[in-house]
């Protein structure tokens, strides 16, 4: 059984706030955190496709929240 990992950062002016907004949902999953103006998430898995599966899940998560926390500072290069 493969162990995988994948890191992702954001740069985000509410970064303490969008990894606090997405934590609940990411429980067992996904470590996030903020630090220095960046959001932070550890996904783990024990398989490639598990772990593409939790990304994409997470990916929508933040999509949401940044918008959701719109007016709470921006996330860098954010596009529509």
């Amino acid at each position: 059984m493969a162990k995988c990992e994948a890191r992702l950062v954001v740069e985000a002016g509410n970064a303490r706030l969008l990894a606090g907004s997405i934590a609940a949902d990411n429980q067992g999953y996904v470590e996030t955190y903020a630090e220095d103006g960046r959001m932070v998430a550890i996904a783990r898995a024990d398989s490639v496709g598990t772990l593409l599966a939790t990304l994409d899940d997470l990916l929508v998560n933040l999509k949401v929240a940044g918008e959701i926390l719109g007016g709470h500072g921006p996330i860098n290069g954010q596009e529509d």
